[in-house]
């Protein structure tokens, strides 16, 4: 027999990761907006076109920043 809190249950399912658009990218990243768009153009971003709108998911931006990214040291 289920008891009644058991099957009002339902598993967890992760919600999607929601699109950011640019202007939080450029605060995150601490840039200007004609930096993010720059950098759209140069394919350092990675961006989702949707309609007349440009959207961001910032897994992707983080991940292609840290594989095509370097870190510089001073001297």
């Amino acid at each position: 027999m289920v008891e009644p809190n058991q099957s009002a249950q339902m598993p967890s399912v992760p919600l999607p990761e929601p699109f950011i658009n640019k202007e939080e990218i450029a605060r995150r990243l601490g840039k200007t907006l004609r930096t993010v768009d720059n950098w759209m153009k140069r394919g350092i971003l990675p961006y989702y076109k949707i309609g007349r709108s440009v959207e961001f998911k910032w897994s992707d931006v983080e991940s292609h920043l840290t594989q095509t990214c370097r870190v510089a040291r001073r001297n």
